[in-house]
């Protein structure tokens, strides 16, 4: 049985994730260990207190709490399982639009959308150490607030568990060596 990391199961997406893998065959657990054959984290740290834009007074502590969620305790979980993985050795993350310069359509609150900013650029070079001894990432954006669990759960689930297509004719074309960002219905977002 292959086991799978999710790093929480507190959410009701994490929740509908793990069931997802574990009606497909897999084992769930939340801890970080050896012999896993993916790696989730679906950390989504939106701190109610980061609701400031340019001009009201942002709060650099509300910015550094967030960095903290969403960046270094999963990179810090990711180190703990890294070199111990086996199999599809896939490691996932959650996003969203708001972390995108071009599709985010947030007015106020910078947190979220920096520290996920930031994730994407440091898997960007874990992706290119690590891809060609057999390492593939995914970015996925469940679309919370948009769909319900179950189904952002199920988009995940496939996202996570298929091949990408390959080019190797076109590296621009070949989405499993550029990472790249893709929510619940399929769309890549731009970075």
């Amino acid at each position: 049985m292959s086991t799978v990391y999710i790093s929480s199961l507190e959410s009701d997406f994490g929740k509908a994730l793990a069931k997802e893998f574990e009606k497909n065959g897999f084992s769930v657990v939340t801890e970080p260990c050896g012999g896993l054959e993916y790696f989730i984290d679906v950390t989504e740290c939106r701190l109610p207190e980061d609701d400031k834009a340019v001009g009201m007074g942002i709060d650099p502590e509300v910015l550094d709490r967030a960095y903290q969620e969403n960046v270094v305790k999963p990179l810090q979980a990711l180190e703990k399982a890294f070199h111990g993985m086996t199999g599809a050795k896939r490691i996932c993350f959650l996003s969203s639009k708001d972390a995108s310069t071009n599709w985010s359509e947030a007015i106020k609150g910078f947190g979220y959308s920096m520290s996920k900013g930031a994730l994407h650029n440091i898997l960007t070079i874990t992706k290119n150490t690590w891809y060609p001894k057999g390492y593939t990432f995914r970015l996925f954006d469940p679309m919370t607030g948009s769909l319900c669990p179950e189904k952002a759960a199920a988009a995940a689930y496939r996202y996570f568990t298929n091949g990408r297509y390959l080019d190797d004719d076109d590296y621009d074309r070949d989405d499993e060596k550029n990472l790249i960002i893709r929510d619940a219905l399929g769309r890549e977002i731009p970075w």
